[in-house]
C-alpha cells in the first residue's frame, strides 16, 4: 500500500470510528512526517557514502556555513543542531578522530573548547550539502513557483505558532 492510500484509509477508518472529529489536520500531519521522514531517510543513506551518519553531518554543516575560520563552542553548536550536549559531545569525538574537525582551547573559558572544521571537513561537507539540496529539489521541482510559496508561507505559519507555544511553555 503506498503512502498516499495508506494515509487516506487512516483518515476514513478514523472518521468512521470517531465521526465527531475533524482529522483534517491529522491528515496534514501525516502527509508532512510521510514527506519529512522519507526525504530524511533517502538523505541519511546518502550522507552515510560520506563515511558520516546525518548527525554527524549536522555538526558539519553547522561549522561550514558559518564560513571560513569559524570556531564554534560546543554550546553554540548544540544549539544550532538541536542536540543535547551529552549527545553533541560523541558526535565531535568521532568527528575529531575522522579528522573533520579540530578542537582548541577557548581563549575566553579556559574550561570551554572551540570547534573548527577541517579541509577533509570541509569537503565532505560541501559534499553532503550537494546530496541534501539535489535530494529535496527531487522532491519539490514538480511544485509551481506559486505552489511553493503558498507552502512556504503556510509551514511559515505553523512555525510561528509552534514558536509561539515554544516560548509560552518556556515562560
Amino acid at each position: 500500500m503506498g503512502l498516499e492510500n495508506l494515509i487516506d484509509e487512516t483518515i476514513q477508518t478514523w472518521s468512521e470510528q470517531r465521526p465527531d472529529l475533524n482529522f483534517a489536520s491529522m491528515e496534514l500531519s501525516l502527509k508532512l512526517n510521510s514527506i519529512v521522514r522519507a526525504v530524511s531517510d533517502e538523505i541519511a543513506q546518502q550522507i552515510d557514502d560520506l563515511g558520516i551518519n546525518l548527525g554527524e553531518f549536522d555538526v558539519l554543516a553547522t561549522l561550514r556555513r558559518h564560513g571560513r575560520g569559524a570556531k564554534l563552542t560546543p554550546k553554540e553548536i548544540s544549539a544550532a543542531t538541536f542536540v543535547t550536549p551529552s549527545g553533541l559531545t560523541n558526535r565531535l569525538s568521532r568527528l575529531e578522530k575522522m579528522g573533520l574537525i579540530s578542537r582548541q582551547s577557548d581563549p575566553a573559558d579556559g574550561r570551554g573548547a572551540l570547534i573548527k572544521i577541517t579541509a577533509a571537513g570541509k569537503r565532505v561537507a560541501d559534499r553532503g550539502i550537494e546530496i541534501v539540496v539535489a535530494t529535496q529539489d527531487r522532491y519539490m521541482n514538480d511544485l509551481s513557483t506559486q505552489m511553493k510559496k503558498g507552502l512556504d508561507q503556510s509551514m511559515t505559519r505553523v512555525i510561528k505558532t509552534l514558536d509561539e507555544r515554544l516560548s509560552s511553555a518556556e515562560e
